[in-house]
């Protein structure tokens, strides 16, 4: 989009870059392209960041920097279902944990987890008591400095900090008690203590060969090259292991 430049706008063909920002609307900038400024509007939703820089074609959501200082937007919002301009992250209508991203006017709802609720200035996850406009969370009711239990975990537990919820983890050996609501050593009357892990799949396996070697060798039938093709990580056939290639991935 050719355009006539203001006397004070910069020329992006005397720049190393050969882009620039609009002296005037923070949404859009000048390329040079054989050797004419031509102007180009950002994606609806974006502002002009630099180039390589930003989320897309240089540009970049507003909020991330002060792009917008002492300028004005060109162009209005274009709206679509849940996405106020075409491309943002907006809060849900309906749910305080829950946003949409949207891209190019498609939105994609997204969670936050842990107990975080969205929060629409800062445009991300944040803990409950930084967000405004968002009840206190119903699991902490009963004792809102309390911690509740999470289902049946036996080692995470959810503690209510006046009165928005933060998922934790008991520490190592230690198990979530729904007697106490604290993290005490196993077993409780719901938490055994740890067992020991299971052998490796491939133990039995390891061991039947380790027993076939045993035998090869008593009755005198062993060949150099037996212990070689059994000597595989983990007792597994060499060969079998490196073929599929897992060791590299």
């Amino acid at each position: 989009l050719a355009s006539c430049q203001r006397q004070d706008q910069e020329d992006p063909c005397k720049t190393k870059s050969k882009v620039v920002g609009d002296v005037t609307y923070c949404d859009r900038y000048w390329e040079c392209i054989n050797n004419q400024p031509e102007l180009y509007d950002c994606p609806n939703g974006l502002v002009f960041a630099g180039k390589h820089r930003g989320v897309t074609e240089g540009c970049d959501y507003p909020w991330r920097s002060n792009y917008c200082d002492g300028k004005q937007l060109a162009n209005g919002p274009i709206s679509t279902e849940h996405c106020d301009w075409l491309y943002g992250i907006f809060g849900h209508e309906t749910s305080c944990t829950r946003y949409w991203t949207c891209w190019n006017g498609t939105a994609t709802e997204q969670l936050c987890i842990g107990g975080l609720l969205y929060n629409e200035n800062a445009h991300s996850c944040d803990w409950p008591e930084n967000v405004d406009g968002c009840q206190k969370h119903p699991l902490c009711n009963e004792d809102a400095n309390g911690n509740v239990p999470l289902g049946k975990s036996c080692n995470r537990y959810w503690q209510c900090q006046g009165g928005y919820p933060r998922l934790q983890r008991c520490p190592a050996m230690l198990v979530f008690d729904r007697r106490s609501l604290r993290c005490v050593v196993p077993p409780t009357e719901d938490c055994d203590v740890p067992t020991t892990p299971l052998p490796l799949e491939y133990e039995p396996e390891q061991q039947q060969h380790q027993q076939q070697q045993q035998q090869q060798q008593q009755h005198g039938k062993g060949n150099p090259n037996a212990i070689h093709q059994s000597s595989g990580v983990g007792g597994l056939q060499g060969g079998k292991l490196q073929s599929g290639g897992r060791n590299k991935n």
